[in-house]
């Protein structure tokens, strides 16, 4: 059974149409790609290279042409340039966080300068307490933006869960809202860990985001801290 090219073997009419014109312009031509369909209907990617043979004889003139299927080589290229763009995100989201970071070092240190000035008794010392904090933790956010660029490296330390789960409890409500409540069980005797402060942090916040938009009517949010033994067996 002959196939139809234009029908069934070209997905693009057009493009049938432009490789013919083609044929009919130039004794011969190389590269030309198109999009081909196979028999189960899925898409190719072909380029076509061939040359039109002309009789002498008076008969209709007919084309060798030369396929190849180049659908995984694009595929790569596709892959590649998509790397490229990750990257130049990257690099542009490190040149953002590090100006950020300089900000915040700014509303930090005044911060602490209006504390000082206010003196331990002052009942706006709370609220400055609250401006040094959340621009810590903004700066944290930042050095995760860093990390994600390739311009700072994670920094392990060792680390209590129960303090860190403790300071982040005044920040979560404002965060998440203050139709869900959030409470917290310690484990008394909890073991030290060793990881990225910041990371932690933000693992706690997404999780905490992501049960805020479980519950649009409000509940209850609940972070447990728990002792893991692992079995070397």
């Amino acid at each position: 059974m002959k196939a139809n090219l234009q029908l069934d073997v070209f997905k693009l009419a057009a493009e049938f149409r432009t490789l013919t014109d083609l044929f009919n312009r130039a004794e011969d031509f190389k590269e030309a790609e198109a999009e081909w369909k196979r028999k189960d209907g899925t898409t190719i990617t072909v380029r076509c290279s061939g040359r039109r043979i002309d009789h002498k004889d008076g008969h209709d003139p007919y084309f060798e042409m030369f396929v190849e299927d180049i659908t995984e080589k694009r595929i790569l290229e596709r892959q590649l340039r998509m790397a490229g763009k990750m990257e130049a995100v990257g690099r542009l989201s490190g040149g953002i966080a590090q100006d950020f970071n300089n900000l915040l070092g700014v509303i930090i240190g005044y911060s602490q300068l209006l504390k000082r000035a206010l003196g331990a008794d002052s009942h706006l010392v709370e609220h400055v307490n609250e401006i040094e904090k959340a621009g810590g933790r903004a700066a944290a956010l930042t050095r995760q933006l860093l990390a994600f660029s390739r311009q700072q490296i994670l920094t392990p330390t060792v680390l209590n869960l129960n303090d860190l789960v403790a300071d982040m409890q005044k920040m979560l409500p404002r965060l998440i809202g203050e139709d869900i409540v959030v409470t917290m069980g310690m484990e008394p005797e909890l073991q030290s860990v060793r990881a990225d402060r910041n990371q932690i942090e933000q693992v706690i916040m997404n999780l905490a985001v992501n049960s805020r938009d479980a519950m649009p009517a409000g509940g209850e949010l609940r972070i447990d801290t728990k002792n893991v033994y692992l079995d070397d067996a």
